[in-house]
């Protein structure tokens, strides 16, 4: 098998792991940004939930996207 062949076949597998970890992301800095604009006062534990949560939640989906990544370069099928 070509290199080519090979590199672009396992890329095209990677797409839609990368495109929902994009929205994911783009989800949680959403949730991020009303915690740190809110026009009232919200209580600090509030506000650290909004803000807190989701950068632990960008952390993991970040982290479980390289795994998904090492999988399918390794070979592995979907579960």
């Amino acid at each position: 098998m070509k290199k080519g062949v090979y590199v672009k076949k396992h890329t095209k597998k990677a797409i839609a792991p990368i495109v929902i970890t994009a929205l994911l992301i783009g989800y949680f800095v959403f949730y991020m940004w009303i915690g740190w604009s809110a026009k009232y006062e919200a209580p600090l534990l509030v506000k650290m939930l909004l803000i807190g949560v989701p950068i632990g939640l960008i952390g993991l989906i970040i982290y479980l996207l390289f795994e998904r990544i090492r999988e399918i370069k390794g070979g592995e099928e979907d579960d």
